[in-house]
């Protein structure tokens, strides 16, 4: 990829981190190699490249979503990344601007789906091979929130059933709750 290529993916990748927030490197990779500008070693080049230039940040560290196994990082453009989008953005042609809103709502749209839904487990302190597990979701505005203890071996299988279905289930558990379950 020749330098300019490798310019323009920096620019594209600092303009969907800023305008959506709290976007995951997951998230974000996908979205940049499904436009086709870059492929993944040249997104990890661009991406490398601009958190060693202080002009992405990360925070790495589990957020509930299941998005990857293990931690999870997630970006934000530092105030030197922002400067550089701002003096550049108004150069970008009107097709390329137009692709980076349309992938930034897509990547927003994303970000607010993944953060309404939480999981997570950890070891109980009380009870040996048990977990205290936690699981939230945001549907319509109305927040569904509940904790128990689960057998260790159960866990992972809880977690990633609330993650796929966990709409469902609340809708389920609130029916249930008011005797409107399906019979």
């Amino acid at each position: 990829m020749i330098s300019s290529e490798i310019s323009d993916g920096k620019i594209h990748i600092l303009y969907l981190v800023k305008h959506a927030p709290g976007v995951s490197y997951q998230m974000l990779m996908d979205k940049c190699l499904q436009s086709l500008y870059l492929d993944f070693f040249n997104f990890s080049r661009c991406y490398n490249e601009l958190v060693a230039g202080n002009l992405l940040d990360k925070a790495v560290g589990d957020t509930g979503t299941g998005e990857v196994i293990g931690s999870n990082e997630t970006i934000r453009i530092t105030r030197g990344g922002e400067a550089i989008l701002e003096d550049i953005e108004s150069t970008l042609n009107l097709q390329t601007l137009g692709y980076l809103k349309k992938a930034a709502a897509e990547l927003q749209d994303e970000v607010r789906d993944k953060n309404s839904v939480k999981a997570f487990a950890k070891p109980s302190s009380d009870d040996a091979g048990m977990c205290d597990v936690t699981l939230s979701t945001v549907k319509d505005g109305r927040n569904f929130t509940c904790t128990f203890k689960a057998p260790a071996a159960e866990v992972d299988e809880i977690l990633t059933k609330w993650r796929e279905q966990s709409s469902d289930i609340a809708d389920d558990f609130v029916a249930k709750m008011l005797n409107k379950e399906d019979k």
